[in-house]
């Protein structure tokens, strides 16, 4: 009896360390709700020129869809590459400055990139929606040092 009675409570204390783990993760709160997270306007293509890497997933996804490295160049291009366990992929596109922000669209994607001050880090928000599935995705990237 005693045997199932620990069973029981061990039962309960690892749904409850489950059921906190995920609410704290989704309690991370986004830059539109969390005072931490300041808008750093991007009003010349060079504040952002240069390697940042990030993990993307799809929306409403609980786990990261892939690791992605982009490069945004001087000319207002942008390429990316990235991978998940069980694909790839790379693109680019041209992109233009547009009320604090990078957008870009091309024939399979249009992308939106928000540049932030989260805490004296550099951080750059990414959006991309596919033209074909209309899947979106977001992430956030980091500045390859």
């Amino acid at each position: 009896m005693a045997s199932k009675n620990k069973e029981a409570k061990w039962l309960r204390f690892t749904i409850c360390a489950l059921v906190v783990g995920v609410c704290a993760g989704c309690a991370g709160g986004s830059p539109q709700q969390d005072a931490s997270w300041k808008l750093v306007p991007i009003t010349e293509i060079g504040m952002v020129v240069g390697e940042w890497e990030g993990l993307v997933k799809k929306d409403h996804a609980t786990l990261p869809g892939g690791s992605v490295r982009l490069m945004i160049r001087a000319n207002s291009t942008y390429l990316f590459a990235g991978q998940t366990a069980t694909t790839t992929g790379v693109g680019s596109g041209d992109l233009e400055p547009r009320d604090g922000r990078l957008v870009g669209d091309t024939e399979k994607r249009a992308v939106k990139f928000t540049l932030y001050d989260h805490k004296g880090k550099t951080v750059m928000l990414v959006e991309s929606t596919n033209h074909f599935t209309g899947e979106r995705y977001h992430g956030e990237f980091t500045k390859v040092q």
